[in-house]
C-alpha cells in the first residue's frame, strides 16, 4: 500500500527543511554577513547584529515548518525567557530541530560548534562572526571561553548529554557543563524538548516519518539559581549536585515547567549533601 499523500509531503518537507539549513546558511554567509561585517567596525556590535539575523531567520524557519504543515512547532512559557542574560540554557536533545527552536526563542545566545566549520569558507563568517565557540579547543581553553562568554552576559546553549537523547533510555550527563556554570556563577535556564511522534531522532533516517504529523514542543521550565549549589568545599561536590538535580529533573516529566520545583529540589539536595536529610 502506498503512503498517503499527506505523509509523502511530510517526508519531502522534512528533507527540504534540512537542506534549507545548509543552503540558507551558505546564502547568509555569502551575502548578508559580509555586508554586516563591512558596515560594522565595532566587533561586538557586529556579533550582535549577526546573532539577530540568525534569530529572525530561525523564527521564520520554525514558522514555515508549521504553516506548510510539515510538522507542528509549539513553544510554552516563552515569557520566562524575558531578560535572560548570562545564563546557561540546559536542554535535552531528542531531535535535530532542538537547537533551531532554542535559537528562535532566544536572541542573544551562543553555542559550542564543530571546529571543522571554521575551515568551511561558507560558514566561517557565520560561526566566527556570531561569536560561537569551537569545540576543538584545548580543554582548559574551551572551559575558559565558555566562562568568558557567560560572564560577558551572553547566554550559552548546552546539551549536557553531548549528543542526541536516546529515546527510552535515561540521560547520561557529562559533568563539564556544571564546572562551567560554577566558575561563571551562571544560572541554569531549564528547557524540556519533546517530539511526538518521534522524528529526526538518533538512529532514524529523516525520510522515515510517522503516520501522524509530529509536534516539536519546547517547554521553558525553571531558572535555577546557581547560588544554591555554591559554597561547597570542593567544586566537584557542587558539580555532582548540579548533575544529580538535572538528571532527576528530566526523569520526572510531571515536574517540568512548575515554578519552584528547581529551587526546592536544590535545597533538598544541598541538605542531603550536608547530612541534614535522612
Amino acid at each position: 500500500m502506498w503512503p498517503r499523500p499527506e505523509r509523502l509531503w511530510r517526508a519531502f518537507g522534512t528533507g527540504l527543511f534540512l537542506a534549507i539549513i545548509g543552503v540558507g546558511g551558505s546564502f547568509l554567509a555569502m551575502t548578508v554577513f559580509p555586508l554586516i561585517a563591512l558596515v560594522t567596525r565595532d566587533r561586538e556590535k557586529c556579533r550582535r547584529r549577526i546573532q539577530r539575523v540568525l534569530h529572525r531567520s530561525f523564527q521564520l524557519y520554525c514558522g514555515s515548518i508549521r504553516v506548510l504543515k510539515v510538522a507542528d512547532v509549539r513553544m510554552e512559557g516563552r515569557e520566562r525567557l524575558k531578560g535572560l542574560r548570562g545564563a546557561m540554557v540546559i536542554a535535552n536533545h531528542p531531535s535535530l530541530l532542538d537547537v533551531v527552536m532554542i535559537m528562535a526563542a532566544i536572541p542573544n545566545i551562543q553555542c559550542v560548534v564543530k571546529g571543522g566549520l571554521w575551515k568551511n569558507p561558507f560558514f566561517r563568517l557565520t560561526v566566527e562572526g556570531a561569536g560561537y565557540i569551537r569545540n576543538d579547543l584545548e580543554p582548559e581553553a574551551l572551559l575558559q571561553a565558555c566562562v568568558n562568554t557567560l560572564k560577558a552576559g551572553n547566554n550559552l546553549i548546552v546539551f549536557p548529554e553531548g549528543t542526541r537523547t536516546v529515546r527510552g533510555k535515561p540521560m547520561k550527563l557529562h559533568r563539564g557543563f556544571a564546572n562551567i556554570a560554577i566558575l561563571a556563577e551562571a544560572d541554569l535556564q531549564m528547557i524540556r524538548m519533546s517530539v511526538e511522534p518521534p522524528l529526526l531522532h538518533k538512529g532514524n533516517p529523516w525520510w522515515k516519518v510517522p503516520e501522524t504529523r509530529t509536534e516539536f514542543c519546547m517547554q521553558v521550565c525553571d531558572r535555577l539559581d546557581i547560588g544554591r549549589f555554591l559554597g561547597y568545599r570542593f567544586r566537584s561536590q557542587s558539580s555532582r549536585r548540579i548533575v544529580a538535580f538535572i538528571e532527576d529533573f528530566y526523569a520526572e516529566p510531571s515536574h517540568h515547567g512548575h515554578v519552584g520545583t528547581g529551587p526546592e529540589t536544590a535545597d533538598r539536595l544541598g541538605a542531603e549533601d550536608r547530612g541534614l536529610v535522612a
